[in-house]
């Protein structure tokens, strides 16, 4: 990646899609830009970057059909797509890489290079990833991981399992709530799903610390990174361009 224009990078989520300038160096031009994943299309796509130019494209996606849009969108640039044949070393104890999704080795670059090992990145977005990088025989190593659900799609799951139980607003899944003991319906869905994803969290990031045996660096960033307009207090830091960090390093091979 030697050409001096800004590097577009884009990372293409199932419910978002995140757009970002950036000089090689990793520092972003201009503010993030969002496009719903869902209405992706060469027309929307051009009308989200309007007035950005840029010389080379860095692709992560989870989400195959609007990928290969963005793949024809971009035809006429060098285009890297993340994936695990970018980082090797940091897969090394996986004997099936490629089980690796492209936004967690995007995370875990991150971590190796900016912050302190071990460091835990949990990405709070549609599903919900847990991935721990340690040094290791010298070497950035991804120790392992887990996936669980989102808060949006935990919300969803009683009212598409059931016939009687609603379906929360954004507003209700917005606003914390702190006892298990309700007295009606609403509240009792807010008071089991709340309080169940902030325990799940915590719960899983206290397991990775005890596992690893060390004080680990817990570092948030999705979506719901801020849940309920704050950091959650079992983490250590928030960062909304994780992935975006982790995207460049691994095209420009600083995470091998």
């Amino acid at each position: 990646m030697k050409n001096d224009q800004p590097i577009l990078l884009v990372d293409n989520s199932n419910t978002r899609t995140k757009c970002a300038l950036a000089t090689a160096d990793g520092m972003l031009c201009e503010p993030m830009r969002y496009l719903p994943t869902a209405q992706i299309s060469p027309d929307n796509v051009h009308a989200t970057l309007t007035g950005w130019d840029y010389g080379q494209v860095v692709l992560c996606s989870v989400a195959p059909t609007a990928a290969a849009v963005l793949r024809s969108v971009f035809a006429k640039h060098p285009i890297h797509n993340i994936s695990h044949a970018d980082c090797p070393q940091l897969l090394r104890l996986y004997e099936n890489p490629a089980c690796v999704g492209p936004d967690r080795l995007a995370n875990a670059a991150a971590l190796a290079l900016h912050y302190c090992l071990p460091a835990l990145a949990v990405d709070m977005g549609t599903a919900c990833t847990f991935d721990t990088v340690v040094l290791e025989d010298g070497l950035h190593t991804l120790l392992g991981g887990a996936i669980a659900p989102g808060l949006r799609a935990l919300a969803a799951a009683p009212a598409l399992s059931t016939q009687l139980l609603p379906q929360l607003s954004q507003t209700e899944l917005a606003e914390r709530i702190n006892s298990p003991l309700a007295r009606d319906t609403r509240h009792a869905l807010r008071a089991g799903i709340l309080i169940g994803y902030e325990e799940m969290l915590h719960g899983i990031a206290q397991r990775v610390q005890a596992q690893v045996g060390t004080r680990v660096c817990t570092v948030v960033t999705g979506g719901d990174a801020l849940w309920c307009g704050v950091k959650p207090e079992w983490a250590d830091y928030v960062d909304h361009e994780l992935t975006m960090k982790g995207m460049l390093a691994l095209a420009q091979g600083k995470i091998r």
